[in-house]
């Protein structure tokens, strides 16, 4: 009887650890889900921050290039 007790939970135990051996693996949808998911999130912050640092730069670039205009149309001016 105690052979039989002790084998009956000694099953018990090892299912337990079969059932609970760390991670189950992701099937092939979940991995594309997630290589989607992390490559969205990506494009957004880098959109967000190219976005971000061309409306900082905007008008010192338009003033930059008026600026060109100007004188390039002032030596055109002059020049004739």
């Amino acid at each position: 009887m105690k052979k039989a007790t002790l084998g009956i939970f000694a099953l018990m135990v090892l299912g337990l650890a079969m059932t609970s051996c760390g991670p189950k693996l992701m099937t092939d949808a979940e991995v594309q889900a997630a290589i989607e998911k992390g490559f969205t999130e990506g494009r957004m912050a880098v959109e967000q921050e190219m976005t971000a640092k061309c409306d900082a730069e905007f008008e010192q670039r338009a003033t930059a290039e008026f600026e060109r205009m100007k004188a390039e149309a002032e030596a055109g001016t002059t020049v004739q």
